[in-house]
């Protein structure tokens, strides 16, 4: 579908503009105003002009990606295409031992995707974005009821490991789309929130993340400064798009990020 859109853009044709900056991979998403100058041409409608023809054929290349690791192979380079299988850990009530479950998303002939796993889902998801936080899944679950004044146990949730980015993964949305509720434990920064939104763009609201409306107990965890300036811009930017003031506040007083490793200390 971006494709689509991306040959109209150079085809000189109005485009949905709204739609498309939704496929946009996020490095690119992030660089839209240096790609494209848009115009309203009618409802709905934009006309979109490249600025940085360079960048636009790099969105360009990306978006040629062919449909399989095979034929990326006889390309010449298999890492441009999708693998056809992921997988996900995850805990549940149905569990034995602290071993967690996995779920096996593998995509078909027909471009769907099949889910292979053995436990019936419960309305609410916990996603928790790194390793070390998921296998201390119980700390987590009381930080975030801490925080949203909200039970996590597996009792009414259901504990996964979104392993940062990857969750984002298309072929991990039919796994999503069985939620109700998913509550998002990532690290309160730049990466974090772009994940985030990305989550948000495709599921809506049902997305919230795993932040209390006042941080003031947790400032001082927030001791990891951006590695480049636009990061805190960006991270500011997408705290107050979702009006997530505490966060604002946050960054704002401390001008750090806080990584959720630093409040399982102790």
């Amino acid at each position: 579908m971006l494709k689509k859109y991306l040959q109209q853009i150079k085809d000189g044709k109005a485009v949905q503009y709204s739609k498309m900056l939704q496929l946009l991979p996020p490095g690119f998403y992030q660089r839209r105003a240096e790609l494209f100058k848009v115009r309203v041409v009618g409802a709905g409608k934009w006309q979109v002009s490249i600025i940085n023809a360079e960048l636009f054929e790099q969105l360009w290349q990306s978006a040629l990606e062919p449909a399989s690791r095979q034929i990326a192979s006889l390309q010449g380079d298999s890492h441009r295409a999708n693998t056809s299988h992921s997988y996900l850990l995850l805990y549940h009530q149905g569990l034995t031992d602290a071993r967690p479950d996995l779920v096996l998303a593998q995509s078909k002939f027909d471009g769907s995707v099949q889910l292979l796993q053995n436990f019936q889902p419960k309305k609410c998801l916990l996603l928790i974005e790194n390793e070390e936080n998921f296998f201390r899944y119980p700390e987590v679950a009381m930080l975030a009821q801490q925080m949203l004044v909200q039970d996590f146990s597996l009792a009414g949730s259901d504990i996964a490991l979104a392993s940062g980015s990857r969750i984002g993964s298309a072929l991990l949305q039919p796994f999503l789309a069985q939620y109700k509720d998913i509550y998002c434990a990532f690290d309160y920064d730049a990466a974090g929130l772009e994940t985030f939104d990305l989550l948000q763009k495709k599921w809506g609201d049902k997305v919230k993340l795993v932040v209390a409306p006042d941080l003031t107990p947790w400032l001082a965890g927030f001791i990891h400064p951006p590695k480049q300036p636009q990061q805190l811009v960006k991270a500011l930017q997408l705290a107050e798009k979702h009006q997530l003031f505490g966060l604002v506040d946050a960054f704002t007083r401390t001008k750090n990020f806080l990584e959720q490793e630093v409040l399982l200390r102790g």
